[in-house]
């Protein structure tokens, strides 16, 4: 294989990985969170057990840092933050792989509050 062709492949390999990175719709999110039981604790604009997701995304909405915060807490469970009921763990039993998470937590800061 010559190098114009490799090199093609690879270009054409990296657009597939963007494509199927933004694959994830908000109507997917939606339904990954209603099927994984996410609502349970949390609505999308008032607080249940958990905070609502529009205010995670309001007080995150300057933080560079968030998606990764937001999917470390929805891998690994987190207490603290927004009071003293902790959240479960989503990655050790398998519910939710790492680029679910992250989709799941960009979904999340996608939210705005409503005024």
């Amino acid at each position: 294989m010559n190098r114009r062709v490799g090199w093609g492949l690879v270009a054409l390999l990296a657009l597939g990985m963007v494509r199927v990175a933004a694959a994830a719709s908000a109507s997917d999110m939606q339904q990954l969170a209603q099927s994984e039981g996410c609502f349970s604790c949390h609505a999308i604009d008032h607080k249940k057990v958990g905070p609502a997701y529009s205010a995670i995304a309001q007080r995150y909405a300057n933080n560079p840092h968030a998606a990764a915060i937001l999917q470390d807490a929805i891998l690994n469970g987190h207490q603290g933050t927004w009071g003293v009921i902790p959240m479960p763990a989503y990655a050790p039993d398998g519910y939710l792989n790492p680029h679910q998470a992250l989709d799941l937590a960009k979904w999340i800061l996608s939210l705005k509050p409503t005024p």
